[in-house]
């Protein structure tokens, strides 16, 4: 047993790249769609008291037991994770309203890396699809007519998409089988240290128990802050056969997945994911790209309120939302036992019992009064009910499983995926992957634009330069 745990171990510490196998699942009418409309008022109240936006709640007995309250944000996820059978204790989250572009980045916790240089990335990841401007249209309706007369469905997705329908579009999100960091990473070695959890007893933080928990925490490899002229002095650029030894681990999955009303999308914590916008935004050339940026900035520019200060025009702009831009969504990672959660993330204000061992700053501290926060709880009980029930998922028996349509194919497309964050973030010197797509371009352009199937393509790095 010994030698095997050393062997799983050094197979770990040699990986050359951080790419793994691919995990994600795309679940349809998870929530119904009055609990949509109610969850996306419910995420801008949240938004607005919240420091940055984000918030954190733990799970297990205090809830149950009554010790602890949810907000109902917090039961309709709680009611999801449990419908998934995901017993994970602690749960990260925050929320979107409108459609802007998210380069390709992985979550991480961002204190962490900011105070220590390490990556630590959570357990699952999760988008709940809640108000999007044009989820009502499906896509396939296009296809039905096709379909019905014999024709195979790969004829019709490569129809060219009319600039009017591109408009409507709200961007997918992008998921890649990349995880950690763009570059290769050295999983970090900690210290055995004592914890104190209720939930879980007094244990060490090395055990067996806690070791199956915990969070892997990554340190990117030096040399890929390295320019290519500094990897061929240490000998780190071989020949072409050693370059062309590692082509599957070179090989990268896509998964495009559109937004739709109570629709659910859970990937590894680890994985890197997107918001492209455009859509094709992966597809477009550089003239391409920069008059869009040029015209996406016009649009932007157009509003006067440009103080740095949240006035009362503010509150007005948040209640009169662009809706033809809303892309509403709840975002939620899912942390285990022995992680401690993403550091400086704190539970909701208006939450009375917070666990054992979080102190709220001043600022959350003071943020509600006793009296608005009694008020608050009891205007969400006789709404939602005393755990919010009216709130909760549908069962796991009536989602829908949405079925992946594979793109490969044997013509290419080139495609440049923009990475988010500093050297460090990203785990690379450069600021955008450029990959070969395997598909006919037009096929994958429509798989950015298709408003409910989700789509899958295979992408390979670009062969090297001499």
């Amino acid at each position: 047993m010994g030698s095997a745990i050393i062997f799983h171990l050094l197979i770990l510490m040699l990986l050359p790249a951080s790419i793994t196998s691919f995990s994600v699942s795309v679940y349809d009418n998870v929530i119904a769609p009055s609990t949509c409309q109610t969850l996306h008022k419910l995420t801008l109240e949240h938004t607005r008291r919240s420091h940055d936006g984000s918030s954190l709640f733990y799970r297990g007995p205090k809830i149950h037991s009554g010790q602890q309250k949810l907000t109902p944000i917090e039961n309709a996820l709680d009611s999801i994770l449990r419908q998934l059978n995901d017993t994970s204790p602690m749960v990260e989250y925050w929320s979107r309203s409108q459609y802007i572009n998210l380069d390709a980045h992985a979550d991480i916790d961002e204190n962490t890396l900011k105070d220590e240089g390490v990556l630590r990335c959570p357990r699952h990841g999760h988008v709940l699809y809640l108000q999007i401007a044009n989820s009502d249209v499906n896509s396939d309706e296009s296809t039905e007519g096709h379909e019905s007369s014999g024709e195979s469905l790969s004829a019709t997705t490569t129809a060219t998409i009319s600039e009017q329908e591109k408009q409507s579009r709200m961007g997918p999100t992008v998921v890649f089988n990349r995880k950690v960091a763009w570059g290769s990473v050295t999983p970090r070695t900690i210290q055995s240290v004592q914890t104190q959890d209720d939930d879980i007893g007094v244990a060490s933080h090395n055990s067996p128990e806690n070791m199956k928990e915990r969070v892997q925490e990554y340190i990117v490899d030096v040399e890929n802050y390295w320019d290519e002229e500094t990897k061929r002095q240490y000998g780190l650029l071989g020949n072409d056969n050693e370059d062309n030894a590692h082509d599957d681990e070179d090989e990268e999955k896509m998964a495009i997945v559109p937004a739709v009303n109570g629709r659910l999308l859970r990937f590894d914590g680890a994985a890197f994911h997107c918001v492209p916008k455009p859509p094709d935004r992966f597809l477009l050339s550089d003239d391409e790209l920069t008059a869009f940026l040029e015209k996406d900035c016009e649009e932007d520019c157009e509003d006067d309120d440009d103080d740095y200060y949240w006035d009362d025009e503010d509150d007005d702009d948040l209640e009169k939302e662009d809706l033809s831009q809303q892309r509403s969504v709840i975002l939620f990672n899912t942390w285990p036992a022995g992680s401690y959660g993403p550091r400086g993330v704190l539970p909701d204000c208006v939450v009375e019992a917070v666990p054992d061992g979080i102190v709220l700053d001043d600022d959350n501290s003071a943020s509600l009064d006793d009296e608005r926060i009694a008020e608050q709880w009891k205007k969400w009980q006789d709404e939602y009910g005393p755990n919010s029930e009216k709130l909760y998922c549908n069962p796991a028996d009536d989602w829908n499983l949405c079925i992946v349509d594979n793109l490969d194919g044997d013509e290419t497309s080139d495609v440049t995926i923009p990475l988010m964050g500093n050297p460090t973030r990203r785990g690379c010197i450069q600021s955008k992957a450029v990959m070969q797509g395997q598909g006919l371009s037009n096929r994958i352009e429509n798989a950015f634009y298709d408003g409910q199937k989700v789509s899958m393509t295979t992408l390979k790095e670009l062969p090297k330069q001499r």
